[in-house]
């Protein structure tokens, strides 16, 4: 997708944000040109799912495109049984990467060592489930959203859930239709994308609207020079801040007009920021976005 997109709009750099899996369907944001810069602060953002899960097998890629492993009889699963495991599955989790995954170990990812019978162990990583909601069921396909944190695995999910009701189950179906501010109404095909260029329409997303839901610092224009040039800012040059900041936060730096022109972490929080001397350094650059 990601050579496609540079073929198609003429450009020499660009990344994607989260892969997905071969079978799966939907969102995939792509950064172009001096955007990549902000691919770290839009990776971790949360994802959101449209999945259909099939009970009564297991299979060892955990969806439709692997091997069975075990079958059971789902016939007589409730639906209240499956809403119930949906809401057990809720909050923080410890997940097991799959095999059949992009995950490496010692530089190799996992997919190629199942794919020459390797198994090795993998230890349990924290996700987060926000929500889980079931849509539908037909006989032993189950229709379910959900909200995620970043590096959750959906066909995962759907394993062990089947693992829990008794019956085995795989995905048989996945739509990633959010990704932060990204969703499926504002994306386009690749078709799409030709015809947006034939016509010299922008159908692209500002690195603004990308990051709006960083909070905003606004700094005086004068001072633009010299985050240009990498100077640490002074508490001076603030005209804006948040009213509650911490160490740790991504913050976007903006001019009055709203352009983006850095990304930058607190030092202090804001009852210390207030406490501090008009030349001393509250904020260190994470990231600066302007030539």
């Amino acid at each position: 997708m990601v050579h496609q997109v540079k073929k198609i709009l003429g450009v020499k750099k660009a990344g994607h944000i989260g892969t997905l899996d071969p079978m799966a369907e939907g969102i995939l944001p792509i950064c172009l040109g001096q955007s990549t810069r902000i691919i770290q602060f839009l990776s971790p953002l949360s994802k959101s799912y449209e999945c259909t899960m099939e009970l009564g097998s297991a299979t060892d890629t955990q969806d439709a495109t692997g091997k069975v492993i075990s079958r059971g009889n789902a016939s007589g699963i409730k639906n209240d049984q499956i809403k119930e495991s949906f809401q057990r599955f809720l909050g923080r989790q410890k997940q097991v990467p799959p095999m059949y995954s992009a995950k490496k170990n010692n530089g190799i990812p996992l997919y190629k060592l199942a794919r020459n019978g390797i198994n090795i162990e993998r230890k349990p990583v924290p996700v987060h489930f926000f929500a889980i909601e079931f849509v539908s069921r037909d006989k032993n396909r189950v229709k379910f959203h959900a909200h995620c944190s970043a590096g959750t695995y959906i066909r995962t999910l759907c394993h062990d859930i089947g693992q829990e009701l008794g019956c085995g189950a795989h995905m048989a179906r996945l739509v990633r239709s959010g990704v932060g501010v990204f969703d499926l109404e504002s994306s386009v095909t690749l078709d799409n994308l030709k015809e947006t260029v034939e016509k010299k329409h922008d159908g692209l997303f500002s690195v603004e609207k990308a990051l709006a839901f960083l909070p905003e610092i606004i700094i005086k224009d004068e001072f633009v020079p010299s985050l240009a040039n990498g100077r640490a800012l002074p508490k001076s040059s603030f005209k804006v801040v948040p009213e509650k900041f911490e160490p740790g936060m991504s913050l976007r730096v903006l001019n009055d007009n709203g352009t983006i022109l850095a990304i930058v972490e607190p030092l202090v929080n804001q009852e210390q920021f207030k406490k501090m001397d008009s030349t001393e350094i509250a904020f260190k650059f994470k990231r600066v976005l302007v030539n």
